[in-house]
């Protein structure tokens, strides 16, 4: 607590120095604001308030505050005078990330997936935003429709989704092995239908290295324990560079996406129950991009059918140039 108060101060007195300001919530989505953050950005003074430690960033002239508890947290929001606020945050004035109470902030929403504004984000989730990125053409439609329906006036702009351009292409050394990265996302039947044990039971070690990385939602509301995890797979930890990996599982995490960019490889998807935090997407009249890149960029199995991976990694590898044509395809059609 005491940290706490004294950062607060220290934000209290030292926010009139900065133009702009950069909330991290967490470390999962670390590596997709750092790489938003425009380099004459970081030549100039910018601030970022953080609920974490050890923050990946090694630049003199860009401070950081850190909180360990919401209270000074939401204090700290409330109080804010900076010119510019940058987040991937969505439900602004919903949770501890709120709007000042002085009105001379605006707000900039930063993606960290390139899936759906309607289905996996609750109703409302960029209402209180000024701006919002978008990074494809169904995000686009998303949030016109969003506008409409709303009645509301919230500005985009369109840019390149700069996760997916910011991981270095790294030399691994080859291994005997084909190495396999498996990460979910959170709200889905994914652990509870035991899926990350039939994937453990059903896939050729001899041939295949697994390599799990939880979503940290799935830690935190324990859908799963790390111990149990440790128990069947290798884990995952840093920060995330696909170089390390051949091939991906997911189920309706926006990773797969990311991976078909980076390694122009199709991914294999897992059809667990949908992650669905807005019904409005059923009566919109756009594509959806969570459903609609499913079968162009994945191969999809179903939780019962997973012994039919050990094949479907065998065709992704003789189908390689085949596919890399239709990936290209859909990034050049779709993407900013």
């Amino acid at each position: 607590m005491f940290e706490d108060l004294k950062n607060f101060v220290d934000f209290l007195f030292c926010q009139k120095k900065y133009k702009r300001i950069f909330f991290f919530e967490n470390k999962f989505i670390e590596q997709h604001i750092l790489s938003s953050i425009p380099k004459s950005y970081k030549r100039k003074k910018t601030l970022i308030i953080s609920l974490y430690k050890n923050i990946n960033i090694n630049n003199d002239e860009i401070k950081i505050i850190y909180f360990n508890k919401f209270f000074f947290l939401t204090l700290s929001f409330y109080l804010l005078k900076i010119p510019f606020c940058y987040s991937s945050t969505p439900d602004l004035n919903k949770s501890a990330f709120v709007k000042s109470v002085i009105p001379k902030t605006k707000y900039i929403y930063i993606q960290h997936s390139p899936l759906s504004l309607q289905m996996i984000y609750r109703d409302g989730a960029f209402n209180a935003f000024n701006l919002i990125q978008v990074v494809n053409k169904f995000q686009l439609e998303d949030l016109k429709e969003i506008n409409k329906n709303k009645n509301l006036k919230v500005k985009y702009f369109k840019s390149k989704y700069t996760f997916m351009n910011s991981m270095e292409n790294k030399k691994i050394s080859k291994t005997e092995k084909t190495k396999v990265l498996i990460a979910p996302t959170h709200s889905t039947n994914f652990y509870s239908a035991k899926c990350h044990l039939r994937l453990n039971e059903s896939i050729d070690k001899n041939n295949y290295d697994l390599i799990f990385r939880p979503h940290f939602m799935s830690i935190k509301n324990s859908k799963i324990t790390l111990e149990e995890l440790e128990n069947n797979f290798k884990i995952h930890n840093g920060d995330l560079n696909f170089s390390e990996y051949d091939y991906l599982i997911t189920d309706w995490s926006g990773i797969y996406i990311e991976f078909a960019f980076f390694k122009n490889t199709k991914s294999i998807l897992i059809n667990s129950s949908r992650k669905v935090l807005n019904d409005n997407f059923k009566s919109s009249s756009n594509k959806i991009i969570d459903i609609e890149a499913r079968n162009i960029l994945g191969e999809t199995v179903d939780i019962e059918n997973t012994e039919s991976i050990n094949q479907i990694l065998h065709n992704l590898k003789n189908k390689k140039q085949e596919n890399e044509s239709i990936i290209k395809n859909f990034f050049e059609k779709n993407f900013y």
